[in-house]
């Protein structure tokens, strides 16, 4: 797609686009609502704080490994939290 079709499409004058292209400025809040819409993402996956996927990714000073492991815990129903936080704290206490 070209600017000029991107910038016609969300109501925006092509030099600003390019401009957002190349990193010289950043879309106000309304284009960004714009650009969602258009593109039928949410505002998040314009922003880069969400993949493909849905997932929202915000630096939480995790590692990738520690999120693996949220991510995981997650998708466990309640039991299943409750035994692996009695065995992540038996590893914590015994040195294992």
């Amino acid at each position: 797609m070209s600017q000029r079709a991107l910038a016609m499409a969300i109501k925006a004058n092509p030099k600003t686009v390019n401009f957002w292209e190349h990193g010289t400025s950043e879309p106000t809040a309304g284009f960004i609502i714009a650009l969602a819409n258009y593109f039928e993402c949410s505002a998040d996956y314009i922003l880069g704080r969400e993949d493909d996927m849905g997932n929202i990714s915000v630096d939480s000073g995790l590692t990738m490994e520690e999120q693996a492991v949220v991510g995981l815990f997650r998708k466990l129903g309640k039991r299943q939290r409750e035994e692996l936080m009695d065995f992540a704290a038996f590893l914590s206490r015994n040195g294992v």
